[in-house]
């Protein structure tokens, strides 16, 4: 070797040596090396014990809400139904007057893309990036715990419709009797909803739980056997026929209650109908225009409730068709927008 070949040696090994970060582009980054729990969850956490789920994704956040969605996915198999709850379930739950498990360790982006009903006793308990493209994670349900929280809330609600129930029998044939019955109703919904979680948590628990709850079945049962007592008195002026009083019969019957004529009741119904007609300009289309304003009244308790005005308009070439169409429409909206309006009252309505 030549000196001038000996010295661009030595000279390269000094730069070397001086520049760590040189040197350490040249080595290979080690692939990281990817957790049990990624292709066999059982491994880490034994399904006698867990439920879980492994979401992934490009970018971490995204990895744990697939996860959440995975076990959510779970229960929502087992649970075909839901109805948006009444504003009355919002404020007795947050009232604490019935159970429910807060979830505040789930982020608003969580809250909006998985129902956090589903995710109790759930946790995200691992991350794994595959350094290139891939973030993972696992969800876990601990089935020991969500047993147990499902287990706490079951029995509360029970005591809470036990309590409901008795209040409502000292004043059962009355708007509040029913509504404390309806609102026992919804909490059995949730309780079914619950037990139908813990059927796929804790199976061996579920008849002991339901045997201290009513069923949906005998609730609703009877709650219209309190509706069929009530009767509500019909009184409408200018009901040419009597077509619009038995209107609102139907809407009231729609929902378990007697439209009555007997004006001795506690509950009457009253409302004053007006028809207006008017002519096009063109003379060849007359319109006639209908207006109901009416409420209910309760007489023992001199309250009135359930506002309603409901109006609109039919035209024809004459006006007597024009007027029947309108009784027709009028007709219409008191078995649909009337009843929608009385049953809200009444699913709305504050129990103790």
């Amino acid at each position: 070797m030549t000196v001038a070949k000996t010295a661009v040696c030595l000279a390269a090994c000094y730069f070397v040596a001086l520049n760590p970060a040189f040197a350490a582009k040249k080595k290979k980054t080690a692939a990281p090396v990817m957790p049990e729990w990624v292709n066999a969850p059982a491994a880490a956490y034994p399904n006698d014990a867990y439920i879980t789920y492994v979401g992934f994704a490009p970018d971490r956040d995204s990895a744990e809400v697939k996860s959440l969605q995975g076990i959510a996915a779970i229960f929502e198999q087992s649970i075909t139904s839901s109805s948006e709850a009444s504003e009355r379930m919002v404020q007795a739950k947050a009232a604490g007057k019935v159970a429910t498990a807060s979830e505040n360790m789930f982020s608003q982006n969580i809250r909006r893309t998985v129902d956090v009903d589903n995710l109790i006793g759930v946790e995200v308990k691992e991350f794994w990036f595959d350094g290139q493209t891939s973030w993972y994670a696992i969800a876990v349900l601990d089935k020991e715990k969500a047993a147990g929280i499902y287990s706490d809330m079951i029995r509360k609600n029970a005591a809470a419709i036990s309590a409901l129930i008795a209040n409502a029998r000292k004043d059962a044939a009355s708007f509040d009797g029913y509504a404390a019955f309806d609102f026992a109703e919804d909490i059995v919904q949730e309780n079914e909803r619950y037990l139908k979680r813990m059927a796929v948590i804790k199976p061996g628990a579920v008849p002991s739980l339901k045997s201290s709850c009513p069923s949906p079945k005998e609730i609703h049962a009877q709650k219209i056997e309190i509706a069929k007592r009530i009767p509500i008195c019909i009184v409408v002026e200018n009901d040419e026929g009597g077509r619009l009083a038995a209107a609102f019969s139907e809407a009231v019957s729609s929902l378990g209650f007697r439209g009555s004529y007997d004006g001795g009741v506690r509950y009457v119904l009253t409302s004053s109908v007006k028809f207006e007609r008017s002519d096009a300009s063109d003379g060849k289309t007359t319109r006639c225009r209908y207006n109901a304003d009416g409420h209910l009244l309760d007489t023992k308790a001199q309250q009135q409730f359930v506002p309603f005005t409901l109006s609109g308009r039919e035209g024809h070439v004459d006006y007597p068709e024009a007027k029947n169409r309108a009784v027709k429409s009028l007709e219409a909206k008191i078995k649909k927008d009337f009843a929608g309006q009385f049953s809200a009252y009444l699913k709305n309505l504050v129990v103790e």
